[in-house]
């Protein structure tokens, strides 16, 4: 079961995005590490909410206030959301068309970032050219998976399925960005994970992914518990090495190939 720190902000956050949106909201569904176990204080409360295809622009804009100045109450590092039409989420589908996201925390200026995007039908809220976001087909993923239904009828029944090359192939870019642009807790334990699913099909969290790693001999021992420890808060983040480097490459290469594979 998710903190009950996170379900009691979600539900306060879904119970005033109802009031600001005149009960557009469909479904609130907690996904993340949250949902998937692994949560810490210093993670992400990562929300998808599915909202009725008639929200307009100026509704979206009262809810965009309303995340954005949740961040003084989030009980995380920050809010990571997205907001989707039931048209979009039931299609689940390239170019994975948002209405809006949201992101709060120290590393967003001024304490929270707002990006509008385009309704399933390509319409541009406020002019935004923002045609969709690649990573909602990972937040569908997990929250058909593990998705914790804060408000709502089971994720099942509003979001449409992924297939496993789509999600494999995403995988595969994602460990190529995590090293480029990642501590090497993230490199290293997003990698375990990603071979955790191309074992098995079986999404988890980072830090069960490790653990499932060093468990079945998915990866180097020490570059794991070192991953591990970094993200527990027992050692000291640092970047990636070379040895990671080669980890992950060579992970990312397996996941691509998969995803390519016939069939």
């Amino acid at each position: 079961m998710p903190p009950a720190s996170v379900l009691g902000y979600v539900a306060a956050l879904t119970e005033e995005l109802q009031r600001a949106s005149g009960g557009l909201v469909l479904a609130a569904y907690l996904h993340g590490s949250a949902a998937l176990g692994g949560w810490l204080p210093s993670s992400d409360v990562d929300v998808l909410f599915i909202a009725r295809d008639e929200c307009s622009a100026g509704k979206l804009d009262i809810m965009a206030r309303s995340l954005a100045d949740s961040h003084d109450v989030c009980p995380g590092r920050g809010l990571e959301c997205s907001v989707v039409s039931q048209s979009a989420a039931a299609a689940a589908a390239p170019p994975w068309p948002f209405l809006l996201h949201v992101a709060t925390g120290p590393a967003e200026p001024g304490g929270s970032r707002i990006v509008v995007g385009r309704s399933q039908h390509g319409r541009s809220h406020h002019g935004a050219d923002s045609r969709g976001d690649s990573d909602l087909l990972m937040h569908y993923a997990v929250c058909r998976a593990a998705g914790w239904a804060v408000s709502g009828p089971p994720p099942q029944q509003l979001i449409g399925p992924v297939s496993r090359k789509q999600i494999l192939s995403y995988l595969a870019g994602e460990l190529h960005w995590g090293l480029e642009n990642a501590p090497e807790a993230y490199a290293v334990l997003n990698t375990c994970r990603a071979l955790v699913y191309l074992a098995d099909g079986e999404l988890v969290s980072k830090v069960a992914g490790g653990d499932a790693a060093l468990r079945r001999g998915l990866g180097p021992a020490g570059l794991i518990r070192r991953a591990l420890a970094q993200q527990q808060g027992r050692a000291a983040p640092q970047q990636p090495d070379a040895d990671v480097a080669a980890f992950v490459r060579a992970a990312a290469a397996a996941l691509a190939d998969a995803a390519s594979a016939p069939g």
